[in-house]
């Protein structure tokens, strides 16, 4: 279990909901998994082309384990 809750703007829910809405639904657990994971090495403090990075790592090795 994550001990470390992300704090994320509205926008920057939006994004990873965006993100997250095409992905089956059982890789969205991972997708969220990995864009927190990326987050927490930048530390508490983030920027929204961190998030933006975060998320198209977690896509494309998501894209890249399905083919």
């Amino acid at each position: 279990m994550l001990s470390t809750m992300l704090a994320l703007n509205d926008a920057q829910l939006a994004l990873v909901m965006t993100a997250a809405g095409p992905l089956p639904a059982e890789k969205r657990s991972l997708f969220l998994e990995r864009v927190a994971a990326r987050l927490r090495l930048r530390g508490p403090h983030f920027t929204d082309a961190d998030l933006g990075a975060a998320i198209q790592v977690a896509v494309t090795g998501l894209i890249q384990s399905a083919a």
